[in-house]
C-alpha cells in the first residue's frame, strides 16, 4: 500500500482538497483530508510526502500517433526548425551522421518558412545536399510531403505520372514534379520507403513511452496507423513495461467500405481487449488540412475563394460505411477539419439508430464548423476531439503564424477551434495533441486553450489572442484532458477522475494550474506519473 499525502488533490467537481489518497493493488481505496488520512493509514504503508504538490488524474491524450512518434524520435525531427535553410542543414547533418541509411526520412516541416521561395518546395534544394540517396520529408500535419529527385525516381514519378485520386503532384512549369506532394500523392513515395526494422522500432517505442510518462499521460488513444505495433505493445504489456494505457484506432481506407477489412478489424478487437491495450474503433479520413488548402471548405477559402479543398470519401460511400461499421458495434472517429467535412460526418452519424449513440462516435479536429452544426454534437451524442495547441501553432511550426487565419474567411473566424461554443452547447470536448505533429505536453495545450495565444506572444497585448471569445477556463481544460478523455474512450468507470475505486492513474504537478498565470501553465513541472499505483516517472 502507498499513501500520497500533503497534497492538493483535484476532485471530480474540480474542488481542491488538502490531504492524501491511499493506494492498494493499483486502485484508490481512500481519499481524505490530511489529518484524517494520515492518522487512519496503516502503520506499515509507504508514505510519500508531496509537500503541497498538485495531484490530478493522469492526463488522457485523446489523439496522437505512436508509430509516427517512434519515427520522429528515430529520424530527422523538423518541427522546431525556423527556416528553410535550417531544414536543409538538418537533412545534410543527418545524412553525414548516418552514412549507412539508404532512405533519409524527416518529419514535421512547416508550410510557412520566411525564406521559402515563391515557387514553393522544390527537390533541387534537397538534391543540393543529398544527391545520391532518397530523401523524403513528411509535413507538419502529415498531409503533404517533400521529396528529392532520387526519392521520386524510386517511386517512378515523372512528368507523365498522373495525379492520384485525392492527391496532387505539384509541378514545375515544364510539367516535371517539384517534389512537393499533396495528400494521396505523398503515398506514392511513402509506399517505397522501407519500414523501420525491428530493432529501430523497439528502441523508438521505448523512447516514446518514456516521453509519454514524462508528461504525466496515463492513457493515449492512437489515431490510426499504429496497428503494426500491436505485437510489440503486447510484449511490453506482458513484461509490465508499458507506462500508459493504449487504445488504438485503425483506418477504414477510402473509397468504399471493405468487408474484408472490417473482418480484420474485428479480429484485432477480439485479440486486443485488455485494460492496458485494446483496439478501440475505426477511423475515417474525410479531408486534409486548411494550411495546404486540402481541408474540405465548400464555401471556398479566404485566400482562394474558388478552391474548396479535398473530400477523400464520396459522401454516399462514406455514409454507407458509417452505417455498416456502426452495425458492427465499433466506435467511429472521423478526421474532419473543414466545414464541409464536419457537416458530412455529423450527417452520417445522424442516420444511425438512436440506440447506437452509446458508441460515442467522434469528430476529430473540428477546426471550423458551420454555425448550425455546433449544437448538433450534443444533440447526436458525438464527442468533439480538438487539439488546443493548434489554436496558436507558430511556436510549433515556425513561420506558421497567421497562415490558418488567411485560409478562412474573416467573417468565419469567430468559430475557429470553437471550444467555448461546443461546451456552451453541451458537447463533450476531449483534448489531444496529434503528436508528433505538435508538442506532446498536455500543459502546453491547457495553456493555449485558456490564452488562445502562442507562447511566443507571451507579454504581448491581449489582442494577440486568436478569437479570444472561444477561450475556456482552466478547470474546463483540465476536464477535457482527463474526465472527458476517459469518457470519449469509454473508460469513465475506471479512469479520468480521482475517486475511491478508480485506478490509481495520477499525475503530480509542481503547482496547481489554477494557481498559475495562464501563460505560465506550460512551465509547470511534472513531478511524478503514477499508473495503477506504480510510479512510471519520477522527476522530483
Amino acid at each position: 500500500m502507498t499513501l500520497l499525502h500533503n497534497a492538493r488533490i483535484v476532485l471530480p467537481d474540480q474542488t481542491r482538497l488538502h490531504g492524501g489518497l491511499l493506494i492498494r493493488d493499483g486502485s484508490i481505496v481512500a481519499i481524505g483530508e490530511e489529518a484524517a488520512i494520515t492518522a487512519s493509514a496503516p502503520q506499515d504503508v509507504e508514505r510519500i510526502d508531496l509537500d503541497g504538490a498538485c495531484v490530478l488524474p493522469g492526463f488522457v491524450d485523446s489523439h496522437l500517433h505512436l508509430l509516427m512518434g517512434t519515427e520522429y524520435l528515430s529520424n530527422i525531427g523538423l518541427r522546431d526548425a525556423r527556416t528553410m535553410a535550417e531544414v536543409v542543414e538538418r537533412v545534410a547533418a543527418f545524412a553525414e551522421a548516418n552514412p549507412d541509411r539508404d532512405w533519409l526520412l524527416g518529419l514535421e516541416w512547416s508550410y510557412g518558412y520566411p525564406d521559402l521561395p515563391p515557387e514553393g518546395f522544390d527537390r533541387a534544394m534537397l538534391d543540393a545536399v543529398v544527391p545520391d540517396r532518397p530523401v523524403f520529408l513528411r509535413s507538419g500535419m502529415a498531409h503533404a510531403a517533400w521529396a528529392n529527385s532520387r526519392a521520386l525516381e524510386r517511386a517512378g514519378i515523372d512528368a507523365s505520372t498522373p495525379d492520384p485520386e485525392g492527391g496532387e503532384i505539384v509541378r514545375r512549369p515544364d510539367g516535371s514534379p517539384t517534389g512537393w506532394l499533396k495528400e494521396e500523392a505523398a503515398k506514392l513515395v511513402s509506399a517505397c520507403v522501407p519500414p523501420m526494422d525491428e530493432a529501430m522500432i523497439r528502441d523508438g517505442i521505448r523512447r516514446v513511452f518514456a516521453e509519454i510518462a514524462r508528461y504525466g499521460i496515463t492513457r493515449v488513444e492512437s489515431a490510426a496507423y499504429d496497428e503494426s505495433l500491436f505485437p510489440v505493445l503486447r510484449e511490453m504489456e506482458d513484461a509490465g513495461t508499458l507506462t500508459c494505457r493504449v487504445g488504438v484506432m485503425v483506418e477504414m481506407p477510402p473509397p468504399a467500405l471493405s468487408e474484408t477489412r472490417l473482418r480484420e478489424i474485428d479480429s484485432l478487437r477480439r485479440t486486443y481487449r485488455s485494460p492496458m491495450l485494446s483496439l478501440d474503433g475505426v477511423k475515417f479520413f474525410l479531408d486534409g488540412v486548411l494550411e495546404s488548402h486540402t481541408g474540405y471548405m465548400p464555401q471556398g477559402y479566404g485566400d482562394r475563394p474558388d478552391e474548396t479543398g479535398t473530400l477523400v470519401w464520396p459522401p454516399e460511400a462514406y455514409k454507407a460505411a458509417v452505417r455498416r461499421v456502426t452495425e458492427a458495434g465499433f466506435q467511429i472517429w472521423t478526421h474532419a477539419i473543414g466545414s464541409g467535412a464536419i457537416r458530412l460526418a455529423l450527417d452520417a452519424y445522424a442516420q444511425t439508430p438512436d440506440e447506437t449513440r452509446t458508441l460515442r462516435h467522434r469528430v476529430e479536429h473540428v477546426e471550423i464548423p458551420f454555425a448550425d452544426d455546433i449544437p448538433r454534437f450534443a444533440g447526436l451524442g458525438v464527442v468533439a476531439c480538438l487539439q488546443p495547441v493548434m489554436v496558436a501553432p507558430s511556436d510549433e511550426w515556425m513561420g506558421m503564424g497567421g497562415v490558418w487565419a488567411t485560409r478562412v474567411r474573416s467573417e468565419e473566424h469567430c468559430r475557429a477551434f470553437p471550444n467555448r461554443s461546443l461546451l456552451d452547447a453541451g458537447s463533450v470536448v476531449a483534448f489531444g495533441t496529434d503528436w508528433p505533429i505538435v508538442s506532446l505536453s498536455p500543459l502546453h495545450g491547457i495553456g493555449k486553450a485558456i490564452t488562445r495565444r502562442s507562447s511566443l506572444d507571451d507579454g504581448r497585448p491581449e489582442g494577440a489572442a486568436f478569437v479570444p471569445e472561444q477561450a475556456i477556463g482552466v478547470d474546463e481544460a483540465l476536464v477535457a484532458y482527463t474526465q472527458a478523455g476517459a469518457f470519449a474512450s469509454h473508460r469513465e468507470d475506471r479512469e479520468g477522475c480521482i475517486v475511491v475505486g478508480n485506478a490509481a492513474d495520477l499525475v503530480v504537478l509542481a503547482a496547481d494550474p489554477a494557481d498559475v498565470a495562464p501563460e505560465d501553465i506550460r512551465k509547470i513541472g511534472v513531478l511524478m506519473t503514477v499508473l495503477e499505483g506504480r510510479v512510471v516517472y519520477d522527476g522530483r
